[in-house]
Parts: structure tokens; C-alpha cells; sequence
């Protein structure tokens, strides 16, 4: 009989272990649903270049960014380096992220860096670059169309998307895009 009622009770003292959520985890969903609401009323660069926003979408893809923090020259985040094209290669193409920042509250560059390790797969890392970068900027409701295209070709340029400078740097081995802040302070952009 006691197995019996043990076994009864089981489900009982389970459901107690998960409990009410406690003050301080009620009032961190209270803020992420003020913050949520807060985001849903901004778009564009504006929202793009919020550093829980930026993280949050780079991490999307892959890039593993910790929180934007206290770094040498200010704040930043910087991922992990991740695969765009043939994982079997030697050294296969990777992509990164990173997003710098004087200050702790905004993001002032964002800069994506493709490195090409691999000759035979270029074409394609330059193309699944060219999305990440399309895609990250999506989610914040910004057209990088004439951006996507100039990665795909691997060709260097520079202008303004939506009102912020961005450029595209082309080396042997790499092709760099950053998005400037309007407003930002130096060092961070420079």
C-alpha cells in the first residue's frame, strides 16, 4: 500500500519542482516582454543596431556572438567563425561577425568577413555569404538587394544603404562588408 500511495503522490511532488516561477524570474519575463514589445515598434537600422538585437541575429547563422561587452577599444561581440561552403576542403570557407561600439547601449559597425581558404568553392561561399549578410539585415526590415549582389560577384564597393554607409572591402583572400552607424563615434568606426 505504500508503493501504491508513493507512486501516487510522484506526480504530485514533481509538479511541485518546476513551481510558480520565482519574483526574480517573474520579473526578467516582465522585462524580455517590455524589451519585445519596445523592438517590435522599431525597424530599420534603428533596430539593427541594438546590440541584443544584432546578437540575437547573428547568432541565427550560426556565429556563436557572446553578449556585447567591455572590449579593448569600447564594446563588442565577435562570433565564431562558421562554414559556408564545402565542409570536406582542407580548409574550407568560413564566415565571420563582429559588432564594435563606444558605448554599451548601441552598436556603431557591424562587419561580416568571408574568408576564402578554398579557390574551388569560392563561388558558392561568396553566395552563401552574400544570404547571411542579405538575412541578417531582414530581420530588421532592411533591402540589401544591391548590397547581396555586389558579395555574390566578390566585388568591392561602397555607398549607402537606407541612409547608413556600408563598404565592401575585396582582398585575395577575403571580402569584408561593414555597416556604419550615422553618428558614431570614433574609435569604434574608425
Amino acid at each position: 500500500m505504500l508503493g501504491r500511495a508513493a507512486l501516487l503522490l510522484a506526480p504530485l511532488a514533481l509538479a511541485g519542482c518546476g513551481g510558480a516561477p520565482s519574483q526574480d524570474g517573474a520579473a526578467l519575463q516582465k522585462q524580455e516582454q517590455a524589451r519585445a514589445a519596445d523592438l517590435a515598434k522599431v525597424t530599420g537600422w534603428e533596430r539593427a543596431f541594438q546590440p541584443d538585437v544584432a546578437i540575437a541575429a547573428a547568432n541565427q547563422f550560426g556565429f556563436h556572438a557572446p553578449a556585447y561587452g567591455p572590449a579593448k577599444n569600447g564594446f563588442a561581440s565577435i562570433g565564431t567563425p562558421v562554414l559556408v561552403s564545402d565542409s570536406g576542403a582542407k580548409a574550407p570557407n568560413r564566415a565571420g561577425f563582429a559588432a564594435t561600439g563606444a558605448t554599451a547601449d548601441r552598436i556603431d559597425a557591424l562587419a561580416f568577413d568571408l574568408a576564402i581558404t578554398d579557390a574551388n568553392s569560392a563561388k558558392l561561399a561568396h553566395t552563401r555569404f552574400a544570404d547571411i549578410v542579405r538575412d541578417f539585415l531582414f530581420q530588421s526590415k532592411i533591402d540589401a538587394k544591391s548590397v547581396h549582389e555586389a558579395i555574390v560577384k566578390g566585388e568591392a564597393a561602397k555607398g549607402q544603404l537606407g541612409g547608413i554607409d556600408y563598404a565592401i572591402e575585396k582582398a585575395a583572400d577575403r571580402l569584408t562588408v561593414t555597416f556604419h552607424r550615422t553618428g558614431a563615434s570614433a574609435p569604434a568606426n574608425s
